[in-house]
């Protein structure tokens, strides 16, 4: 396998890459690593708001990146999206605040790799090739049977071997870990949208380094090919459907880029003090995180409630004492009552609301830690 991919190096703590004036920097809890103008040293990490970023060596490609998204929101834009994403949650910590998230938003550009193969070797498949097949269904319809002419689309499988010699571009191949994680927390990307790495376009943005370099990534790159050599063969076969594909194949010029996807992280903290991170995708727009509610604000609206509810059902009992005196006070008795009952029953949502709403939130995406 020929590949011509420079090599990860290790990078000292001080030294400035690619004419950004960014420096390696580490998360102290969750290990994650960015490239980072001098003055966010000592700030929280963007991705997990737990640990510091600190200096430190890096181990990466000292090559300049190929490829970047540039980001495609502006302030406003980005205040109406927290705007909608908060008004989502009916009783909020007091910290789930728009303008508190927009205040907070910072930039970080994250790695994608794409990678360029000849691929040349054997291949073998069942190849599935659709046909027409009339067949007739018997019916019992106005007292006698009757014969319905029914036409089915089969699938006609038939072995077929070969050989290929073809080239696949622009595979994309993580170059992260939580690579899915990630995915599953910005959406997807217009990768045909990218454009030559441009320094000038970083803006204060953070840029992640990729913890799975080309030599450790590719074994994640091969079954992607094969799916591309698959969709190559299935069409050489004219063939409509395929299974049980196999490929032996060499793959030679390897060419990988360096892509950077844009994202913003923005956090809050929740009734527990914990942050609660939020991301959105920096071209598309699209929000995700937890919309945690207020477990200790549903109780304090609950506890208001039900003592507005005791003072009316005190009223009504009052009243109905006084109705030996003033009989006419009896009806506004009765309606305190109804009152401070209804008011005492609905009491019940805010206290029970904020607990279920949070358990669906377990459900979703959301940044995962790493050790």
């Amino acid at each position: 396998m020929a590949d011509l991919t420079p090599q990860a190096d290790i990078i000292d703590e001080n030294q400035s890459l690619w004419e950004t004036k960014r420096q390696p920097a580490g998360c102290t809890l969750c290990h994650r690593v960015f490239l980072v103008q001098e003055a966010i040293i000592g700030s929280s990490c963007p991705l997990c708001q737990k640990g510091q970023l600190e200096t430190q060596p890096a181990r990466m490609r000292p090559t300049a990146p190929e490829q970047m998204l540039p980001f495609k929101l502006g302030r406003k834009r980005l205040s109406r999206i927290y705007e909608d994403f908060v008004s989502g949650v009916w009783i909020k910590p007091e910290d789930f605040r728009a303008e508190k998230l927009l205040s907070r938003t910072t930039a970080v550009f994250w790695p994608l790799w794409l990678v360029d193969s000849d691929v040349s070797g054997h291949w073998e498949m069942e190849a599935g090739f659709d046909y027409q097949a009339e067949t007739y269904k018997e019916a019992y319809s106005g007292g006698q049977w009757q014969s319905r002419k029914q036409v089915e689309t089969r699938v006609r499988w038939e072995p077929r071997l070969g050989q290929i010699n073809t080239h696949v571009e622009n595979v994309t191949v993580p170059a992260l870990e939580e690579h899915e994680n990630r995915l599953a927390m910005t959406g997807r990307y217009q990768l045909d949208r990218g454009q030559p790495f441009d320094p000038d376009q970083l803006g204060k943005a953070l840029l992640e380094v990729p913890d799975l370099p080309p030599e450790e990534a590719w074994p994640l790159a091969t079954p992607q090919i094969e799916r591309e050599a698959a969709q190559i063969c299935k069409q050489a076969a004219d063939a409509q459907h395929i299974r049980n594909f196999h490929l032996k194949a060499d793959y030679q010029n390897l060419n990988w880029t360096e892509f950077f996807l844009p994202m913003y992280t923005s956090f809050y903290t929740d009734d527990e003090g914990q942050a609660q991170i939020v991301v959105i995708n920096g071209e598309s727009g699209e929000i995700r995180g937890p919309r945690m509610a207020s477990r200790k604000r549903g109780l304090r609206i609950a506890g208001i409630m039900a003592v507005i509810a005791a003072v009316f059902l005190a009223l009504a009992l009052f009243g109905a004492l006084l109705t030996l005196v003033i009989p006419p006070i009896g009806l506004i008795a009765i309606l305190f009552g109804f009152m401070g009952l209804g008011l005492g029953i609905a009491a019940i949502i805010p206290a029970v609301w904020p607990g279920q709403w949070n358990r669906k939130q377990g459900d979703g995406p959301r940044m995962m830690p790493r050790r």
